[in-house]
């Protein structure tokens, strides 16, 4: 494979505690015992399913069934027998998501619905502050294209942060200005309440 792939669960609502459990009992013994020492019930079922969604592209793609994580030094999982492929996973409230390849990739899913001004203006620089402002504030369904605005930039920061395997903490306000190589695909979904962007280095 030399491109990219990606998958979304974007029906976490149809996920009912049995359908977590059946999930997990799936998993190694290794990911379960992680998955299971998470206590809030939506977090658990986000992380179960954002899984078994890698589960499902690693067995496709490339027919790996068994596998293990190791993390880089900054963090960032990677396949402990296949470093030559390469995955993101994200997840919230409304979806998960995971971006699969033979390059470095970051991913970022996040709910439209969270624009504060005062976290925007924390968060973005100057000429994104511009850009979300002239966007129209109107609110609809529980957002606004301001936010729609706002939560893209957001999940191109995060998933810039992901790809290179650091914090969004660092330098938050102006990452974007780094990152000229980076082709970033953006989807924002209206009716499901999500937008999700893929951040990889531009190939030559």
């Amino acid at each position: 494979m030399h491109s990219t792939r990606l998958y979304i669960n974007d029906r976490l609502d149809a996920f009912g505690a049995e359908d977590v459990e059946a999930l997990i009992a799936g998993f190694p013994a290794w990911r379960q015992a992680y998955v299971r020492k998470i206590k809030n019930a939506n977090a658990r079922k986000e992380s179960a399913a954002a899984f078994a969604l890698l589960h499902r592209a690693l067995e496709k793609d490339f027919g790996i069934a068994e596998f293990r994580f190791a993390n880089h030094t900054l963090g960032k999982p990677h396949l402990e027998s296949h470093p030559e492929i390469h995955f993101n996973l994200s997840h919230c409230r409304k979806a998960v998501a995971c971006a699969i390849g033979n390059r470095p990739v970051g991913i970022d899913i996040e709910v439209l619905g969270r624009y504060k001004r005062s976290l925007a203006e924390y968060t973005m620089n100057e000429d994104e502050m511009r850009e979300i402002l002239s966007a129209d504030d109107t609110c609809r369904n529980g957002f606004s294209e301001r936010d729609v605005v706002f939560t893209t930039f957001w999940t191109r920061k995060e998933a810039f942060a992901k790809l290179i395997g650091e914090g969004i903490s660092t330098n938050v306000r102006d990452i974007l200005c780094e990152c000229m190589d980076i082709a970033f695909t953006t989807r924002v979904e209206k009716e499901k309440g999500y937008v999700l962007t893929v951040a990889e280095r531009k190939t030559t």
